[in-house]
């Protein structure tokens, strides 16, 4: 499947690397190696499947093989189909316009105001509904993607911002604590329950 938002690609594949990832359900995405290696985890396991490939020869090859783009297939167990999508599209795009580093202390308390000069990036992580964009924290964190891993915790400490402990236990999904464990947790952090 292609990832939301794709564009169709243009350019010539001859000579090109490409990266397939695979998701936990087995659907593939296909990108550029460029956009793939944002993803520190991707990067260790090419650079560690390059070192493998090393000592082997192209022996009984033809040289029209050697012209053809260069294809790595990479395993992304822990990221179902829908999510690795959206990780894709966030991949492709950081690749040709890359997301400027969120200064702090944040520039205001919304996506809108703190994302104003990037629009894609605001609207990419604005749109997404709140249980995909914990999948993404998840996805970018095992994935290693930082500029990810940071736009969607962003979008996750705006919502937090002015809610009280309740509203938060409720947005996260968080159990109900035991009266016990309440009186404690108001022990250590009373700040929390203000």
């Amino acid at each position: 499947p292609k990832s939301p938002g794709d564009a169709g690609d243009t350019g010539s594949s001859m000579g090109r690397k490409i990266v397939r990832l695979r998701s936990a359900e087995g659907d593939t995405y296909e990108l550029p190696y460029e956009a793939a290696v944002i993803s520190i985890l991707v990067k260790n396991t090419i650079d560690v499947e390059d070192s493998d490939d090393d000592g082997d020869t192209n022996d009984g090859e033809d040289a029209e093989n050697d012209a053809s783009e260069e294809m790595y297939e990479i395993d992304i167990p822990k990221v179902g189909t829908n999510c690795l999508a959206h990780v894709v599209k966030f991949l492709r795009h950081h690749a040709t316009e890359p997301m400027h580093e969120l200064q702090t202390p944040l520039n205001g308390t919304d996506i809108d105001t703190i994302l104003a000069s990037q629009p894609w990036y605001r609207n990419y992580i604005s749109d997404m509904d709140r249980p995909m964009v914990f999948r993404l924290v998840q996805a970018a964190n095992y994935m290693e993607i930082q500029p990810l891993l940071d736009i969607a915790c962003l979008r996750v400490s705006t919502e937090l911002v002015g809610k009280s402990a309740e509203e938060i236990r409720i947005i996260l999904n968080l159990p109900k604590m035991t009266p016990e464990e309440e009186e404690e947790a108001r022990k250590k952090h009373p700040w929390i329950f203000e």
